[in-house]
């Protein structure tokens, strides 16, 4: 008997777990397929709500009509959307081409203010009306005789007049370029006392003094460097002198070379113990910059500047 109710039970009923379901009322074992729950009586298929449909007013599409099934006038029930742009045009049609192309007026407009704005700006640049409104150069007369220098002075050369060189006349450019070619043969002749010294110091026969002769090469290459730097200064003079100061260059950068190896030669003497021990290193030094020696030798008493006022 059943503990609980007292009903008769003569069999017990197998049921997979896989099928069992429970009341949510009072948890009782439910067998598959019941309707109410056996302990409580709670109902337990639940029947699904209808869901709300729309009444909608549809044509009767007739599969066996002639033409096709339904007539699609039939359909105009959905409100018709009517859109506020127009619809666009084809780009062949003379709107659309109308529409892309500026006016003619607008191109017109467009170039004269380009006009107006390049040729005023033109004009504002250049001053045709006025060349010297931009001239920087100091061009006023001046009385100059109470500065040394009888007379008045109409404009100023030098750096503000490009076309006449360093401002120099014809006869201090002259002199000036003398002057420089004299102290690159007495820089020669310096430069020839002081590689005979080293020569006879490094043989052993001489007494000179190595860091005197050091002191005296290095002070001959600032020499010639010095005159090569007035050289520099001078410019270009234009005319007839322009030969002139190509030349006394080319010299010039002669002796450097010359100043050059001699220092270097005198520092090797310099830094040996004895001058004597490196004596072939020295003197090979010393006959790799004879051939400047010879160019300049050569060529010194031609490139004599002239006179040419």
């Amino acid at each position: 008997m059943c503990p609980r109710c007292g009903e008769v039970v003569d069999s017990t009923q197998r049921i997979s777990i896989r099928d069992a379901a429970w009341c949510p009322e009072c948890g009782a074992l439910v067998p598959p397929g019941s309707e109410h729950c056996p302990k409580c009586g709670r109902e337990l298929v639940t029947r699904k709500q209808e869901e709300p449909r729309r009444r909608m007013n549809l044509p009767v599409i007739d599969p066996d009509d002639d033409e096709g099934g339904f007539d699609p006038d039939d359909t105009n029930f959905i409100t018709r959307i009517e859109s506020a742009i127009p619809g666009t045009e084809s780009e062949d049609s003379p709107g659309a081409q109308h529409d892309r192309m500026p006016r003619p007026f607008a191109f017109a407009f467009a170039a004269i203010l380009a006009l107006v704005f390049v040729g005023g700006s033109t004009l504002l640049i250049t001053h045709p009306w006025d060349p010297q409104a931009t001239q920087t150069k100091a061009t006023e007369p001046a009385d100059t005789s109470m500065s040394g220098f009888p007379g008045v002075v109409e404009s100023l050369t030098g750096q503000d007049d490009a076309d006449k060189g360093t401002g120099q006349t014809a006869a201090t450019t002259y002199e000036t370029l003398h002057g420089v070619y004299e102290d690159l043969g007495t820089l020669s002749e310096r430069l020839d006392a002081s590689e005979e010294e080293l020569r006879t110091l490094v043989s052993g026969s001489g007494d000179t003094s190595v860091d005197e002769g050091l002191e005296s090469a290095r002070s001959l290459s600032i020499s010639v460097s010095n005159v090569i730097t007035k050289l520099d200064r001078l410019g270009y003079v234009g005319g007839p002198y322009d030969e002139d100061v190509d030349n006394l260059r080319t010299l010039g950068s002669w002796l450097r070379n010359r100043c050059d190896a001699l220092t270097s030669a005198w520092e090797l003497a310099a830094d040996a113990q004895e001058p004597t021990e490196v004596s072939e290193s020295v003197v090979s030094l010393l006959n790799g910059s004879r051939d400047y020696d010879r160019h300049f030798s050569e060529s010194y008493e031609d490139w004599e500047p002239a006179n040419r006022e």
